[in-house]
């Protein structure tokens, strides 16, 4: 086996363990048992537990935003089309809990463990999204095309509500909805433009 796939190797499998453990809680013990090789392989490749955990969130952090996404949300937001940019980033953030359930335990983990590094690189890799956003709900707002107030609580609005089903029925594995997820974004959709009120004609 190549260094490259070794270490590859040794990342999917620390991204397993560390998901269910947490940084604290795992060792490298187990991560080489995951591995199905001796722990000192590991020492071959990373020389601490620290850096393979450092490795493990570059490597998922990195595949977050792809250029497809980022021109597509750009677009949506250079035309004003605030239903285009919302069902594209709520099913964006859905389709990160399908496909990487994992990497999300791991970064719930950072969180509840107060590991500071870990914290630290998810506040870096989002900061900038977050910033866009900002900007872009202010540019809204001045139009008149959302509602005032302050852009961070609409911005929790739509993230919010696509961390919690994506926890709920990834993570909690919970069944609530049978319904595809591009059905249930479009309702998640409807209802953060229009509210649940019902309007009277």
């Amino acid at each position: 086996m190549s260094a490259t796939d070794r270490q590859r190797q040794l990342l999917d499998a620390a991204l397993t363990v560390f998901s269910r453990k947490g940084f604290k809680g795992t060792t490298t013990k187990e991560i080489a048992a995951a591995a199905g090789v001796a722990e000192a392989i590991i020492f071959q490749h990373f020389p601490s537990k620290e850096a393979l955990y450092n490795a493990v969130l570059e490597l998922n952090l990195g595949a977050w935003e792809t250029e497809q996404d980022a021109e597509a949300i750009n677009g949506y937001m250079e035309r004003g089309d605030d239903e285009g940019l919302i069902r594209t980033f709520v099913l964006r953030i859905l389709n990160d809990y399908r496909t990487n359930a994992a990497f999300q335990r791991v970064a719930m983990f950072a969180a509840l463990e107060g590991h500071e590094q870990g914290v630290s690189r998810l506040k870096e890799q989002f900061a900038p999204v977050y910033k866009q956003f900002k900007e872009y709900v202010e540019k809204r707002q001045r139009e008149g095309a959302l509602m005032d107030g302050d852009p961070f609580a609409i911005l929790l609005c739509i993230t919010g509500i696509a961390h919690q089903y994506g926890l709920i029925t990834s993570i909690v594995d919970t069944a609530i909805s049978d319904i595809p997820d591009t059905a249930a974004v479009e309702q998640f959709t409807r209802i953060l433009l229009d509210g649940v009120r019902k309007h009277k004609p």
